[in-house]
């Protein structure tokens, strides 16, 4: 398969800019971004969204296993999978709730760690998208959210 470099602002009909094959080009890059972070790493997706949700509260609360599960849309099982993966590479411990024996405590086992070093592309996504005028962050972002309805199997069937 041979890859072709497209100017960013590619065009089908002149003036109008081919959005369906820039959104096609970023799905494919951000496949190809998420294999090769899996292969340096170890640790997938959800094991990096995981890590920076903990790293970002560690000081601000005591941070469940439910809390994780809610916080990245995952089913029960899938979470303790998830926090299973995360005790077993040696990221995180799960201690008891000092004050309540039904409740368990997870927390990174290094709580220096710069979540931006997990995933240095999500802040300078954050940076990108803060020098969006307002007006056309709420258009961006009302069109990507239409996006990630579709993505995820939420979006109303077409007519």
């Amino acid at each position: 398969m041979t890859e072709t470099a497209m100017p960013s602002t590619a065009t089908t009909d002149g003036d109008r800019t081919d959005v369906a094959g820039v959104l096609e080009r970023l799905r494919l890059a951000e496949a190809k971004l998420a294999r090769r972070r899996e292969q340096q790493t170890g640790m997938n997706e959800t094991d990096r969204a995981a890590m920076r949700y903990l790293l970002e509260r560690v000081d601000a609360a005591e941070i469940t296993p439910s809390m994780i599960v809610r916080a990245l849309h995952l089913s029960p099982a899938s979470g303790t999978a998830l926090i299973d993966r995360l005790v077993a590479r040696g990221l995180v411990v799960v201690e008891g709730h000092p004050h309540d024996r039904r409740k368990k405590i997870v927390r990174p086992l290094d709580r220096n760690i710069d979540p931006d070093h997990l995933d240095p592309l999500t802040m300078k996504l954050r940076s990108l998208a803060s020098g969006l005028p307002a007006r056309d962050a709420r258009i961006v972002a009302s069109f990507l959210e239409d996006v990630l309805a579709l993505v995820s199997g939420t979006a109303s069937p077409a007519n």
